[in-house]
């Protein structure tokens, strides 16, 4: 199914951006990894079902050369790429308003048509409205959840610090028993975030 791989849906969409506020919208994309005041890399990092967010400011095609005519847009266009956990455009609207409401309205006010955050139902029939059929998703693990990922990031970093340890203080079968109890337990405990590891 087209947008879908697995529980993958990859969104990509042009949103026509109204004259005279290109500049204003790259500016203002520029701020989003600002490390004090997003320490995580982004503010989509807050929003837990994203896995990959790109945003680019189209407003001009490239020449490709003779025998080729210069192409013109009749717009700049915002283009948003990303993949999140979900089956349709619905639940990264929802998870969006829901932790990045500013960045959200902030980006978007500059685009022709955009309805607000008011309604999530408008703001996804808006999103729809600029999709465009990703044909081709790859996920190399379409069925795992962002928290899925990151924990088996955490657990092998954390093995890979246990194993350099078990090797520096080489601990007797007993102390490397209770070692390594300690460590499992401490993995059950933390649930990492994006930007995190």
């Amino acid at each position: 199914m087209a947008n879908q791989n697995g529980e993958k849906y990859g969104f990509t969409g042009l949103f026509p951006i109204k004259v005279g506020q290109t500049a204003e919208l790259r500016t203002f994309l520029r701020t989003l990894d600002h490390s004090i005041k997003y320490p995580r890399g982004s503010p989509l990092s807050e929003v837990s079902i994203v896995h990959m967010a790109r945003f680019v400011v189209i407003d001009r095609l490239a020449y490709q050369g003779t025998p080729a005519k210069v192409d013109t847009l009749k717009s700049a266009y915002l283009l948003f790429a990303c993949d999140f956990d979900g089956f349709s455009i619905d639940a990264l609207i929802r998870a969006m308003v829901k932790y990045i409401p500013f960045e959200l309205e902030i980006i978007w006010q500059h685009c022709r048509g955009f309805p607000g955050i008011e309604s999530c139902d408008d703001l996804a029939a808006y999103f729809e409205q600029c999709q465009i059929t990703t044909n081709l998703l790859l996920a190399d693990q379409p069925d795992a959840s962002l928290n899925d990922i990151l924990k088996g990031l955490l657990y092998r970093r954390r093995l890979a610090q246990f194993i350099r340890h078990v090797q520096d203080t080489q601990p007797s079968p007993a102390e490397l028993q209770a070692d390594f109890e300690r460590m499992w337990q401490s993995l059950q405990e933390v649930r990492p975030r994006a930007g995190e590891l």
